[in-house]
């Protein structure tokens, strides 16, 4: 009896780690590693620090740079009075080697950020 329970617990913990969304593989794309969905910011001075993800998060900020030059800012606005709502802005970006320059359609123009570190599972970037 005893090994049957034993049995049973260990694969429900290996189910559970197999299935978990943490362990899902998030596709890079090679030529381009900034293409893809940032989330979990952390800021530190001028810095943000963003993890890749498979999507953006229904209720935390989040960027997508897209294909094309296209990118989304998911973000609450200015007003961090609760309720807190996120919404998406379209935007569009540029890239020069380590320069990106956002613009967001909510009035955000002409941002500029310098990536620090890119790499397949964190961004880096200083504001300049």
């Amino acid at each position: 009896m005893k090994t049957i329970l034993k049995t049973v617990l260990f694969l429900l913990l290996v189910t559970t780690i197999g299935c978990s969304k943490e362990n899902e593989n998030i596709p890079i794309n090679e030529s381009d590693k900034l293409i893809g969905h940032w989330i979990n910011p952390i800021y530190t001075g001028s810095e943000l620090q963003l993890s890749r993800a498979s999507s953006l998060k229904a209720d935390e900020y989040g960027l997508s740079f897209l294909e094309k030059t296209q990118c989304v800012e998911r973000s609450s606005g200015w007003c961090g009075t609760p309720p807190i709502t996120f919404m998406d802005f379209q935007g569009t970006y540029t890239k020069n080697d380590s320069i990106i320059i956002i613009t967001i359609d909510n009035g955000t123009q002409n941002i500029k950020w310098k990536i620090k570190t890119l790499n397949d599972k964190t961004l880096i970037m200083e504001r300049m």
